[in-house]
């Protein structure tokens, strides 16, 4: 078939231009005049789009999809986020309990502390109170604390003397467990059992997901959980890769499996063997080096400016020695390494030990990742484009962090938050992406936020706004090029040039030209994934 519009950003150019798209069964044959007709190819249909503008499918090079389908569920109350205090969000989970038929467990996500005004982080009490014989599992918006009450901490097996090697277990003064777990480490048997659902409640909960992604025109996720190399880990993902057998996902997946603990990858590249199917792939290895600036679990270069005794809480969340050797194994064994880094301090770290990495092991086309990037030394941002290290980060974060920075990091540090146009502008390769479930995955928000750093009243947000704003033709490269890059994809997708999967969408308004507000409202009215209309 032939798709035509005025407006067709192909991703190669900053400009839509009027084009006629030639569609080859899953790949696209050529772009060709506007004015081409029917009679020029044997096509079986010409699809006029008028002013409508057609680019290239979304790339999301970062978000958690396992969690981010079961809190997009109807299982899950996933309106904390519009609380603004503890209590709102006990008041929300009463009102969400009384819409649902009874249930053993009570699930809810996007409760923020950076939202609440710098009140005390929440405990077991409140809870307690309202849900005595339920568990109730609450995660935080950012995916690093689970807030519980009791009955949750016990089905979960919690007990006094619970505790890990990373991150934080909460407790009174009294000693007893105050019901709020911080970082991947200490939440996991909360997680375990707020992902617990039968085989045909998640294939529900998936195909709802993937319909979720196919209206709005996403064409690649990934899960960037880090799951470790266990049994459960691979009945998980095999979930995704029969139903990708079965009936084709609607979106390629890239999983991101366990770094830390490992030097010998034979465990990974099982997995890759028997999980690979034509959308679900293994991609790389994951690791945390801090957790959040809200919690004091993101490593700072200089102390906390509201808790000048700490630089951050149990950090690094992995000892620097075994993650150089690891990270030297995996891009040694050929595996890309994306690393979870919040604040200065860790994000210093990456790039040494990603420069370590490569003095031995050479230059290679590995393309290593920071992930997150909330605040930078400046003498930090050049080396992204020296040492060849890709930075991906979520614009619309630096609305959820709601200006709430400035009483962790102070003015100085601010002025480097969410700095992507810094790295940008010193020749650093930038992909972006949600970090979904942390906040939607809706992309019109996420360029809305990129463009102007307004959060959804339009008032400008973190210390910065108008130094770290980026052109509308970067942002689109780096939500469909710069992601498939991340995932090695880019010969298959990220643009739209003769040859590589016929992944497009069309826009029910042309972006160049409207209004920042008007991006915000825009609607995916066609999906096409390879070739096939989905939307």
């Amino acid at each position: 078939m032939i798709i035509k519009s005025r407006n067709i950003f192909t991703g190669e150019s900053d400009r839509p231009e009027p084009a006629a798209l030639l569609l080859e069964g899953d790949k696209i044959g050529g772009i060709f005049p506007y004015d081409v007709d029917k009679e020029d190819f044997p096509a079986e249909e010409i699809a006029d789009y008028g002013d409508c503008m057609v680019m290239p499918s979304f790339v999301d090079a970062h978000t958690h999809l396992f969690s981010g389908a079961v809190d997009g569920s109807d299982y899950v109350c996933d309106t904390l986020g519009q609380c603004r205090s503890q209590r709102e969000c006990v008041e929300r989970i009463k009102e969400f309990v009384q819409n649902m038929p009874p249930t053993k467990r009570i699930r809810g996500t996007g409760w923020f502390v950076g939202a609440w005004n710098d009140a005390p982080l929440p405990d077991k009490r409140s809870l307690d109170a309202a849900f005595p014989d339920v568990p109730v599992y609450l995660r935080c918006a950012d995916g690093h604390s689970m807030w519980m009450n009791t009955k949750a901490m016990e089905e979960s097996g919690y007990s006094a003397k619970f505790d890990v090697e990373n991150g934080e277990v909460r407790r009174f003064p009294d000693g007893t467990l105050a019901g709020l777990m911080i970082e991947p480490a200490a939440l996991a048997p909360a997680m375990e059992k707020y992902m617990e659902f039968s085989e045909e409640e998640l294939e529900a909960i998936h195909e709802s997901f993937q319909r979720k992604l196919a209206a709005y025109g996403i064409a690649a996720v990934s899960e960037m959980f880090a799951d470790d190399y266990t049994q459960e880990t691979k009945e998980s993902y095999s979930l995704l890769k029969r139903m990708d057998d079965k009936k084709g996902l609607c979106a390629q997946v890239f999983c991101y499996t366990r770094l830390f603990g490992y030097t010998d990858f034979t465990a990974y590249f099982r997995f890759r063997e028997e999980l690979e199917s034509k959308h679900f792939h293994i991609a790389g290895v994951k690791g945390f080096l801090d957790g959040v600036t809200e919690t004091y679990t993101g490593l700072l270069l200089e102390p906390y400016t509201d808790r000048p005794d700490s630089c951050g809480e149990g950090l690094p969340l992995w000892p620097r020695e075994k993650m150089q050797e690891e990270i030297i194994a995996a891009n040694k064994a050929g595996i890309q390494v994306r690393l979870h880094c919040i604040a200065d301090g860790s994000v210093r770290m990456a790039l040494d030990l990603y420069e370590k990495a490569r003095s031995i092991c050479g230059k290679q086309d590995i393309r290593n990742t920071v992930e997150h990037i909330e605040n930078i030394h400046p003498d930090d941002i050049g080396r992204f484009r020296e040492l060849a290290v890709i930075a991906s980060m979520q614009p619309y974060h630096v609305t959820l962090s709601n200006n709430g920075k400035i009483w962790r990091l102070g003015a100085e540090r601010c002025k480097y938050e969410f700095p992507v146009r810094s790295i940008y502008g010193a020749g650093g390769e930038i992909a972006l992406g949600t970090d979904y479930p942390v906040v939607t995955i809706n992309p019109f928000v996420t360029i809305h936020a990129a463009l102007t750093r307004c959060d959804d009243e339009g008032k400008p947000t973190g210390q910065n706004a108008r130094e770290q704003t980026l052109p509308l033709a970067v942002i689109l490269k780096a939500y469909t090029m710069g992601g498939a890059r991340v995932y090695h994809a880019e010969q298959k997708m990220g643009s739209l040039c003769a040859g590589k999967d016929a992944d497009l969408i069309v826009l029910d308004r042309n972006l160049f030209a409207c209004t920042p507000e008007e991006i915000r409202e825009t609607k995916v009215i066609a999906n096409y994934f390879e070739g096939r209309k989905i939307v």
